[in-house]
């Protein structure tokens, strides 16, 4: 006799043998055994899961000689017939081969009127089914609504999505799972002791591994390791035979990705290409490993989820434990791309390496949730630091600049002696009075260009002796910007009169956790008389409107620093766009009479720079001249 290969030699006869189907196993038991029996019947499910083989054990249990049972008895001229595929009433349809309508028309249509042969049930048997044309569809479907009472239909397919509705509303649907590993490696040791091949355990779970749920490709694997090794089968023989990457291998893939180390993932990579190993099925089954750390990550253990071994789950776990969440999401992603890239990339190896290098290093990123609570916690620390609590930072009004450094600028030591100093002479008061929070951006503001002494006493000459490269790298290195002054809230009874507006806005900026109501007090025009606070705006905006609602914090902001609650009044008023526009003149005014002065405009054309701030001259520095 010839030789029959393992998945033909070691199908299951009956629902009892049946590998890791148990729900189908048993709902089709009991319809058997109770005559509960459907006229169409459906399975799907991936390739090597037993699909075709439970319908032939279901069609030996509809026409066995004993009766109808879902334990047939496998001597019957009836079962030994569907055993090997000669049984007349039996008939196995490859719908791939035979998609036409003219094809189910002279198979089926044509037979159907016609009673069984010799056997109870006449069973058509049509695999692939979603493999038929639309016509062929549409010619099978008043038959498969309506058949004789004779008639089964039994079909299978590994696309169910192909298969039309209305096909699959007249049939009963048994969805055939993927076999876990657990349960083929069981199978397989039956089929190793039956076949007296010495194999240990390691080896033949690598094998169960290949067969990815699929009982036939495990079991064909399987002959095709025996056909390389013969009857003394070790691990090192499995992976060489199939091409495949131990777990053992893929762990210290792991291994070294976790502690960063690049030189022992290149030396991995070099072994595993030398063994000649396909790298892109090599970065398919890094991928899965990963995703075994994830669900391990995530707190499940259950071997059948995993789909690995029991024996496995322990090194996973020890795995996972040198990972986060966010990096092993992270890693998939990676390991992804690299899949696709080994795909389209001529240097396939090159690829393999980058991404794994990639893949070692982005375990020194940091989440975003990490990221965040640092600022959090950098930001809580900020505001306990000093008395208890520190003013907010809050973005500067338009009629405000930053604060400055207000010490004294020190050339550096190779500045030339005689420095110098740009004072425009002080421009005529605006006609109009502007409080301390609305007044213009320039007043009392240092300059932002070092403070020289005076070009006057110096001939026009002897500006070629200045040392330009000292001015330029202190012009470069501004002061970092002081943090702004708080006034202290004097006792009550006790503030001195006109620094009640300067002493409020400095409270509101101490003790608000919001930057937009010290803005708003900035934007508008206040005065304080007799209890009562006056803001004028110059249109109806949102900043009138959150004073408005800051009634009450301005009442108690009153009763501690005056003693008495504040009562406020806004107005609007066209008043301080008109100080607004006068101030900007001024300053307008000021940058041009600044930029008349010859050593400016030497700085100006000798740096190309540009002139940031002025400020006016003090009288008694300069006995009233004019620079």
């Amino acid at each position: 006799m010839s030789y029959q290969v393992i998945a033909r030699k070691y199908r299951p006869q009956t629902f009892a043998d049946l590998t890791g189907q148990e729900h189908i196993s048993r709902t089709l038991g009991h319809a058997l055994d109770n005559q509960r029996l459907h006229h169409a019947y459906l399975f799907s499910g991936v390739r090597g899961t037993g699909k075709t083989t439970s319908a032939r054990i279901l069609a030996k249990g509809l026409n066995c000689h004993q009766g109808v049972t879902s334990r047939p008895c496998l001597h019957c001229p009836s079962c030994l017939e569907i055993a090997t595929g000669n049984s007349l009433d039996v008939l196995e349809i490859d719908a791939a081969s035979n998609t036409g309508v003219d094809n189910v028309r002279d198979v089926i249509i044509n037979n159907i009127a016609l009673a069984p042969a010799r056997d109870r049930y006449k069973v058509f048997v049509i695999d692939e089914v979603h493999m038929l044309s639309n016509s062929a569809f549409n010619a099978l479907l008043k038959t498969l609504e309506e058949p004789p009472a004779h008639v089964v239909f039994i079909m299978a397919t590994t696309e169910l999505h192909k298969v039309p509705d209305t096909i699959l509303s007249r049939c009963q649907q048994f969805e055939f799972r993927q076999i876990p590993a657990e349960k083929i490696f069981q199978r397989l040791r039956s089929i190793a002791n039956n076949e007296q091949v010495s194999i240990n355990d390691a080896a033949l779970r690598e094998i169960a591994r290949a067969g990815a749920g699929s009982l036939r490709d495990a079991q064909s694997a399987f002959d095709q390791v025996i056909a390389f090794s013969g009857a003394q089968i070790t691990e090192e023989d499995v992976t060489t035979s199939l091409g495949l990457v131990s777990v053992r291998t893929l762990g210290k893939f792991a291994e070294a990705i976790a502690a960063q180390d690049v030189a022992s993932l290149l030396n991995l990579i070099e072994e595993i290409t030398a063994r000649g190993y396909d790298l892109r099925n090599f970065a398919r089954e890094l991928m899965a490993y990963w995703r075994h750390l994830l669900v391990i990550q995530a707190g499940i253990t259950d071997s059948q989820v995993l789909g690995v071994a029991d024996v496995e789950v322990a090194r996973l776990r020890e795995l996972a434990g040198q990972f986060s969440e966010e990096d092993l999401v992270r890693g998939f992603h990676f390991l992804a791309e690299t899949e696709k890239q080994i795909k389209d990339s001529p240097h396939p190896r090159f690829q393999l390496e980058i991404g794994l290098v990639k893949l070692a290093q982005s375990a020194r990123l940091h989440s975003l949730t990490e990221l965040l609570q640092r600022l959090e916690t950098l930001e809580t620390n900020l505001l306990n630091t000093g008395s208890g609590k520190a003013t907010p930072a809050r973005p500067a009004s338009r009629a405000e600049t930053p604060a400055r450094n207000n010490k004294e600028f020190t050339p550096p030591a190779t500045t030339a002696p005689r420095s110098l100093s740009i004072t425009p002479a002080p421009l005529a008061p605006a006609s109009k009075p502007v409080s301390a929070a609305s007044a213009p951006a320039f007043s009392g503001e240092p300059p932002d260009f070092p403070d020289f002494n005076s070009f006057d006493d110096l001939p026009p000459d002897d500006l070629s002796e200045l040392d330009f490269a000292s001015a330029k790298t202190s012009r470069s290195r501004k002061p970092a910007p002081a943090a702004k002054p708080v006034v202290a809230a004097a006792p009550a009874g006790q503030m001195v009169a006109g620094n009640e507006v300067s002493a409020l806005l400095a409270e509101l900026n101490r003790i608000s956790r919001s930057p937009l109501l010290p803005l708003a007090f900035e934007e508008a025009q206040v005065s304080y008389a007799n209890g009562k606070l006056v803001f004028v705006f110059a249109n109806e905006d949102f900043n009138a409107k959150k004073i408005r609602e800051s009634a009450a914090v301005f009442r108690e902001l009153g009763e501690k620093l005056f003693g008495q609650p504040l009562s406020i009044e806004v107005r609007i008023s066209g008043e301080i766009t008109q100080i607004v526009d006068e101030a900007a003149q001024a300053r307008a005014e000021q940058f041009a009479q600044a930029k008349q002065n010859p050593a400016v405009r030497l700085l100006l054309d000798k740096f190309k720079g540009e002139i940031l701030s002025v400020r006016p001259a003090p009288a008694a520095a300069t006995g009233g001249n004019q620079t």
